[in-house]
């Protein structure tokens, strides 16, 4: 493996503390959402996974569209995440991306894009992950 880019962030008192990077080109306060009882006064680590995710996967279909002769100039992805309290004791997430794309080969961007992802790669296998494309849920394959 090649690293391609490395960066670092600090975190102070979980939830409801601040989050930055070591560069200090991202500075957030963090809060509890009220939905779980905090006073949803800053970001909290699901904002920050949707939005991580919805870019990187944007990306990825635009780099998957490039590599097939279909350049895209946009590529809008909405994520969802939502936080899991399991049986056991231990949390998780449930993750469900919405693709905005026109185009015969929109699928098989989508799909491809899936497998490219370092998200989709991190969470799969690890993460309940439901792929939409206009509004319309894909079927998982195998």
């Amino acid at each position: 493996m090649k690293t391609l880019y490395r960066t670092q962030a600090i975190a102070q008192a979980g939830r409801n503390g601040e989050v930055h990077t070591l560069d200090n080109s991202l500075q957030l306060a963090l809060a509890l959402p009220t939905a779980l009882g905090g006073n949803g006064r800053g970001n909290n680590p699901e904002q920050l996974l949707a939005a991580g995710y919805a870019a990187c996967f944007s990306n990825a279909l635009i780099h998957v569209a490039r590599q097939l002769g279909t350049p895209l100039t946009s590529a809008p992805v909405e994520a969802s995440v939502e936080l899991l309290a399991l049986n056991d004791g231990r949390f998780n997430f449930a993750i469900a991306l919405d693709v905005s794309l026109p185009g015969v080969q929109a699928e098989q961007i989508v799909r491809l894009a899936h497998q490219t992802c370092p998200f989709s790669n991190a969470m799969r296998g690890n993460v309940i992950t439901h792929l939409s494309l206009n509004g319309t849920p894909l079927e998982e394959t195998p």
